[in-house]
């Protein structure tokens, strides 16, 4: 099991490091990014390739998390825990000597799903045996990374989509854009894509066409054996759906609630992936002796 340990430094830096050497010790890969990324490596990079191979991801919240910090464009916390839901991962709110979770308000809006898993207690008095229950428990939450969705959008206007891509994102969906029937057979010639989707007419590209969606299904690129293509239209495509569907369309939508389910659907993607994914078994760590030291696993590396 490959877990990613999330945390503010000055925040919760040394219940951090020991969560991973307990991690290590009890078999498992754990990366802490303070001591797993070199000087002068592009850290982003590592912090997205390392959530990309994890299977479950720690978010430790300490006494003196600062929320606030979470709005800033760069913040690295925020961006670990949009990659962990990008990639379908379970992200696990490890509470460090802190009496609930932060509140919703405090959270940007991406984010806020956070706050629905159930959290696990991390305290001072019986860290050892608390780091020791999280170690035990993550196995049942442990799931493979998903990867991303690859998704080819022909549409002469790509700006009136993107309300549509900005909701899809999360849920593990990349999107490269193209304007014509041309572009996109050049595009599928150099790249494979898991979905297409596709407008019906168009009057800003090459094309010129009211047909252009109708003559793009009608390729071979797509009747022979090419990724599911959705059409993505107005009131035309509803009253042309038949004629679409028998030409192969798998679906199609005029709004943009209907496009995200069949989507999602065709992409085998949950729609509410991004919560349900987050419940993290309710956390029973042992009461510990009122002096019994640490367990030998969680006491940390010698001399820290």
């Amino acid at each position: 099991m490959r877990v990613f340990v999330s945390y503010q430094r000055r925040d919760a830096l040394w219940p951090a490091h020991l969560l991973g050497y307990a991690l290590r010790a009890a078999g498992h890969e754990a990366f802490v990014d303070t001591g797993d990324i070199d000087g002068g490596a592009p850290f982003r990079e590592v912090i997205a390739q390392s959530i990309a191979q994890a299977n479950v991801v720690v978010a430790l919240v300490g006494e003196g998390f600062d929320a606030a910090r979470l709005h800033e464009p760069a913040n690295v916390i925020a961006f670990e825990w949009l990659r962990a839901r990008f990639h379908g991962l379970p992200v696990v709110p490890a509470l460090v000597d802190r009496p609930g979770m932060p509140a919703d308000a405090d959270l940007p809006a991406p984010l806020r799903w956070f706050t629905r898993a159930n959290a696990w207690p991390l305290r001072s008095a019986t860290l050892g045996p608390d780091v020791d229950a999280l170690v035990a428990g993550l196995p049942r939450l442990a799931v493979s990374p998903r990867q991303a969705a690859r998704v080819l959008w022909v549409d002469d206007k790509p700006a009136n989509n993107e309300h549509e891509r900005a909701a899809l994102r999360p849920h593990g969906l990349v999107f490269d854009n193209v304007v014509s029937t041309q572009e996109a057979l050049a595009q599928m010639a150099f790249a494979p894509y898991d979905l297409v989707i596709t407008d019906l007419g168009r009057s800003g590209s090459s094309d010129r066409s009211s047909q252009a969606g109708h003559h793009f299904l009608a390729h071979p690129a797509l009747r022979d054996g090419g990724p599911p293509v959705v059409v993505y239209g107005n009131l035309a495509a509803r009253i042309r759906a038949r004629a679409l569907r028998e030409q192969g369309a798998a679906a199609v939508c005029t709004t943009p609630d209907e496009l995200i389910r069949e989507v999602l659907a065709l992409l085998g993607r949950d729609a509410d992936d991004g919560e349900t994914t987050l419940r993290a078994p309710p956390a029973s760590p042992p009461a510990a002796p009122a002096r019994a030291p640490p367990s030998r696993r969680a006491r940390g590396p010698a001399g820290r």
